[in-house]
């Protein structure tokens, strides 16, 4: 493991400045659009754009990877992308911001499919875990560690965009000067969405709730504490507690869902995030020391960041071996409606109702998903073997299973329906993604 590990550090380390300044460069552009007078449905629709964005990326990125190499597509990309934060100081304005939301969320998917790959083609299967786990590592603490980078500048100063745009062009060097030999470019097959609903339908509802939930964070929750009065430097910790959140229960649930039915421990994530979401909206109201939101949120990013994660495993231990990339392309299509949604969505109730009204939002549906799970768990058979968990990132989507989930959302729903249901059975699942 330590031998690929050390291959593999040039893409680490280009990785890990790419999601540094992804995480200043979005909780910034909330912040700044807050600061320039923008509706919080505006910024709701910004986001909305970015996942988009990332989705379409996933359709037609490959192709262009495909034509140039990993290497000078991951230098295309990245460079397309510093220029992005340094346009918006040029143009402010909601259209422009949109357009220019969508064109990052296309280029980060590219990004994503190119690192993915690359991981893919150097890890074995003694490896693969050990492999992801770095990976999901990198993920958290280079987005966490974007959110620091608040604190050093005024977010209505030019200074934190420069700051993001350097970053992004620093992510090229790493990867541009390595001497380890990039993958060869595969082309990736057409596979068809696999009807979730007659095989996992909680799993599948995990994910839409996952993307929904998973969105609005990341767009609306520096919002949300701006509202309530936080400076940028609070703003920074705050962000930063929820991001690292999702690192600390990853493994001691996964763990347990590996003894207990998964519906059942997803059922209980669901209802803990419903708790916590209530106890978010508690705070809004009562004046008590900051490290209680600071506490608050961060056991809401642990609970809330691995309902994706439940899913998978889930949905994988009833669907057949033999069918692994279309289970995971009918996961990320649930999962990126969910996305481009829940930036609209609770935007638009925090326009109407205030910065409460985002965890209301996502309490509503984390009890939907509760309820279902419950349902599900005493209605539905037990799968006959359980596939290991694997800890998943929720800050991006997948990106290998993304491209397929984005090819076949474009196939007809009647050609998706005639698809055989899976057989109800379990398997080693060594497909390596990463989440958000």
């Amino acid at each position: 493991m330590f031998a690929t590990a050390r291959t593999l550090t040039a893409l680490f380390s280009s990785y890990g400045l790419l999601l540094l300044a992804n995480g200043l460069f979005t909780t910034l552009t909330s912040l700044r659009s807050k600061l320039e007078g923008f509706s919080v449905e505006v910024l709701g629709l910004l986001m909305a754009c970015y996942f988009l964005g990332m989705f379409v990326g996933a359709r037609f990125a490959p192709k262009q990877i495909e034509r140039a190499g990993h290497i000078r597509a991951f230098a295309a990309f990245a460079s397309v992308l510093s220029m992005s934060p340094l346009i918006h100081m040029l143009w402010i304005d909601p259209k422009v911001w949109a357009l220019l939301r969508y064109v990052d969320g296309y280029c980060l998917a590219g990004l994503f499919i190119v690192t993915e790959s690359w991981l893919n083609a150097r890890a074995t299967n003694e490896t693969r875990g050990s492999i992801l786990a770095l990976y999901m590592v990198v993920n958290y603490l280079a987005y966490g560690i974007g959110q620091l980078l608040l604190r050093f500048s005024d977010p209505g100063h030019f200074d934190l965009f420069a700051m993001a745009s350097i970053a992004f062009s620093l992510s090229l060097v790493p990867l541009l000067l390595t001497r380890s030999e990039a993958p060869a470019p595969e082309p990736m097959t057409r596979l068809r969405i696999k009807p979730l609903l007659e095989t996992a339908p909680a799993g599948f509802w995990g994910a839409i709730c996952a993307g929904a939930i998973n969105s609005a964070f990341f767009a609306m929750a520096p919002i949300f504490a701006q509202d309530l009065g936080l400076s940028i430097e609070q703003i920074s910790i705050f962000m930063m507690c929820g991001i690292f959140g999702g690192l600390f229960l990853q493994i001691p649930i996964g763990r347990l869902s590996d003894r207990i039915e998964r519906r059942r421990v997803l059922a209980g994530v669901a209802l803990g995030t419903l708790l916590l979401s209530l106890a978010m909206i508690a705070l809004t109201r009562l004046e008590l020391p900051n490290y209680w939101l600071y506490g608050t949120v961060f056991a809401y990013g642990s609970l809330a960041f691995v309902i994706y994660s439940l899913s998978s495993a889930h949905v994988n231990d009833w669907s057949d071996p033999s069918q692994l990339m279309q289970t995971s392309s009918g996961l990320l299509v649930g999962y990126g409606c969910g996305a481009i949604a829940g930036p609209l969505v609770s935007g638009s109730l925090m326009g109407q109702f205030g910065p409460g009204a985002l965890f209301a939002y996502t309490g509503v549906c984390v009890f939907m998903l509760m309820l279902f799970a419950i349902y599900q768990s005493v209605v539905a058979g037990t799968a006959r073997e359980k596939v290991a968990f694997v800890p998943q990132p929720a800050a991006q989507f997948p990106a290998e299973e993304l491209y397929h989930a984005a090819q076949d959302a474009a196939e007809p729903v009647a050609e998706t329906l005639e698809q055989e249901p899976a057989a109800e059975t379990g398997h080693d699942d060594t497909h390596l993604s990463a989440a958000k």
